[in-house]
């Protein structure tokens, strides 16, 4: 026999996802069976792909908040298996990968084969309820959220630039293999890179340690390089992701984690504010801003994802390819062909006549996507990145949240870098980023090429109207 529970209310749908692929989740339903918890609904997006590079992904976990304003949301684990596809595509009768992580926080979602366009799937995913720590009683609402991913598959790559004059900007270099005009190659996940000016060291030139690395190291074998296949977002937080996480949030958490206090907000991109109890955003697509770094490590944790080390960057810019002098993430030395702005009314836009659905790889200087099809690494926000030039960020393990914070709403992760709470280190900027409109461009305002390391040790800067985040997950 089916029971249906019904706890308090559910979320219909996590319309706070919605970004430029408009990704939707709607039709939520709890229903138990034979003593199994299952959580059914439709998942779907605009401009999914799947080809012989790579793939995009949903990544879809599931939340309880219980009723009493005290508690976080409660993260659910999945069950390794019972899970289901209801409904494919009615067009094409595309299946889905459901890929789940070995950890149960989530799963990844994706075409199983060869595709371009839209897709929606009617998802049953089973639960491992005693995760959440209260009774089936409890009163509360089940929530599922997901967000946009881009797989950057296993493979090696080069880290810096093969201009000279970039070394002033901290790039990195190696005075090895000549026949790549100084790059570095990073061939395996567990390679130790030492750091130094000897033959086969990564090397790069600091003017000043605090904002681009002590130089010191070696980079153990356990800080994420990116030679291993992993997850990023898409697109950068947005305003209306970070609605989602704070409603999330118990009382007290949402005091340290709330980021829309400062005066002038609402006049610099910013659109979060609260109507009663709940956090609403005025623009729910729009990059989020004024995030710190202990915000951007709460909002990883409470998804289950972690933060992107510079190296990951310079992968997920690059790709495999040797890089070239001066190089965008978009593949060129220039700006001259990119259609995507943030226009006088704060929104990210790109010019008329375009769409998403357009991008393709020799369309990449017009879209401003990386070599995966990731969008905005540079433009838009600066990037947090974990730095390799600090000792805080050299001790980064890449573990992956798990979904639960603490009572003050900060990230648990031993080995991630502290924040500008505790001003511990071990973090810094990559990419460029978009400041007041009307300020003239510069080599950091709004984009930044690849290989520049100007601040990529610096920890200052709590909030600002330039700095975004974006997290990654390792791939199961």
């Amino acid at each position: 026999m089916k029971r249906i529970y019904i706890l308090m209310s559910l979320l219909l749908g996590v319309l706070s996802y919605i970004s430029a692929s408009n990704l939707r989740i709607s039709a939520v339903k709890i229903e138990t069976e034979a003593a199994t918890t299952f959580i059914q609904f439709t998942l779907a997006w605009e401009n999914a792909w799947h080809n012989a590079k790579n793939h995009d992904a949903a990544w879809v976990f599931v939340k309880f908040k219980p009723q009493d304003p005290n508690y976080n949301a409660r993260h659910c684990l999945l069950n390794l298996q019972g899970h289901q596809v209801r409904e494919k595509m009615p067009a094409t009768l595309l299946d889905p990968t459901i890929s789940m992580s070995t950890d149960k926080i989530g799963i990844f979602v994706y075409p199983s084969k060869p595709y371009r366009g839209n897709v929606q799937w009617t998802l049953r995913l089973a639960l491992d309820r005693n995760s959440i720590g209260l009774s089936e009683r409890t009163p509360g609402e089940w929530k599922v959220s997901a967000m946009e991913m881009v797989y950057v598959p296993a493979g090696g790559y080069y880290l810096g630039d093969p201009d000279t004059t970039a070394r002033q900007a901290a790039a990195f270099f190696s005075k090895t293999n000549p026949e790549a005009n100084s790059l570095y190659e990073v061939k395996a996940e567990d390679q130790v890179i030492p750091i130094g000016e000897a033959l086969g060291q990564l090397n790069y030139r600091p003017s000043e340690s605090i904002y681009q690395g002590d130089r010191q190291g070696p980079i153990p074998a356990e800080f994420p390089k990116g030679v291993q296949a992993f997850y990023i977002q898409k697109y950068e937080i947005t305003q209306g992701a970070y609605v989602t996480f704070l409603n999330d949030l118990g009382t007290q958490a949402s005091f340290f984690r709330a980021n829309f206090a400062g005066k002038g907000y609402a006049q610099s991109r910013g659109s979060i504010s609260t109507e009663g109890d709940q956090y609403v955003a005025k623009s729910t697509q729009r990059p989020l801003n004024f995030v710190s770094w202990d915000d951007g490590c709460a909002f990883a944790d409470w998804a289950g994802l972690r933060p992107m080390t510079e190296l990951e960057f310079e992968k997920a810019c690059r790709g495999p390819v040797i890089p070239l002098a001066h190089v965008f993430p978009w593949g060129t030395d220039n700006k001259k062909e990119l259609a995507r702005f943030v226009d006088l009314d704060d929104e990210l836009k790109l010019k008329p006549g375009l769409s998403e659905a357009q991008l393709s790889d020799d369309k990449r200087a017009i879209f401003g996507a990386s070599y995966w099809w990731v969008m905005d690494l540079a433009g838009s926000l600066w990037e947090r990145v974990v730095s390799a030039g600090h000792p805080n960020g050299r001790a980064y393990r890449g573990s992956h949240g798990d979904g639960r914070l603490s009572g003050y709403g900060y990230a648990t992760n031993a080995d991630w870098p502290k924040g500008d709470d505790e001003r511990g280190g071990g973090y810094g900027y990559r990419g460029g980023g978009y400041y007041e409109h009307g300020k003239p461009e510069g080599d950091f305002n709004p984009h930044s090429p690849v290989s520049w390391r100007n601040y990529a040790a610096w920890a200052g800067g709590p909030r600002s109207i330039a700095y975004g985040f974006r997290c990654v997950r390792t791939a199961p």
